[in-house]
């Protein structure tokens, strides 16, 4: 009995030591994640771009006028969503990632980025431009795999970055100006069905009189 008593009371110590020792190394592998640095992608405002181009399966190119005001190159007259260009600039002004995938790589094909997918260019009031190349998903992180054009790194980012640039010139019209347009196209309809509803009404009390005694 004392024999199988000693043995419970080693068995409780190992068991005891094995918690600590997981909870131990559990807390140095966060602390080593916590450590990694995050490595500075892109730094700009969004004050600073006068000009904005994304070329590839979307074809946008925003230009800022003197008045401050964006417009799209291909839909002249149309007034433009400010604030839907401005969030765009906002997530591509500061992009910072701790995911590094590989410094100055020899193969771009396995990261999508030889032939890039979509370019998205900002051009700035000094006269430079940042464009970022997007290339593959990362399918098990669902992130992008991202290089700025004349930069060797490639990086991990995530994916709204890349897919926020996935709409058509259209879609930044503002959606107050096509409520109106809207409007108005129902209203000059509902003006030709009352004026066509009008002419039958008018032929058919000529014809009434006409058949009269």
């Amino acid at each position: 009995m004392k024999k199988q008593n000693v043995q419970l009371t080693i068995l409780a110590i190992l068991c005891l030591i094995c918690a600590g020792g997981y909870f131990w190394i559990r807390s140095r592998d966060f602390e080593t994640q916590e450590e990694i640095p995050e490595t500075v992608v892109t730094d700009f405002e969004a004050d600073e771009v006068t000009g904005l181009t994304v070329t590839g399966d979307n074809e946008l190119d925003f230009v800022r006028g003197e008045d401050g005001e964006w417009t799209e190159t291909s839909l002249e007259g149309e007034s433009i969503d400010q604030s839907s260009v401005n969030m765009l600039l906002s997530q591509i002004g500061g992009i910072t990632t701790r995911e590094t995938v590989v410094k100055s790589p020899e193969d771009l094909a396995q990261y999508g980025l030889e032939e890039p997918f979509r370019t998205i260019t900002a051009r700035l009031s000094d006269g430079s431009a940042v464009t970022i190349l997007a290339g593959d998903e990362s399918g098990l992180l669902s992130k992008y795999y991202i290089q700025i054009q004349g930069a060797p790194d490639v990086y991990l980012v995530s994916s709204y970055i890349v897919t926020d640039f996935d709409k058509t010139a259209e879609e930044f019209v503002e959606e107050e100006e096509a409520t109106e347009e809207g409007a108005a196209e129902s209203a000059e309809e509902g003006a030709a069905e009352s004026a066509e509803e009008g002419a039958a009404g008018e032929t058919t009390e000529e014809t009434e009189e006409g058949s009269g005694p």
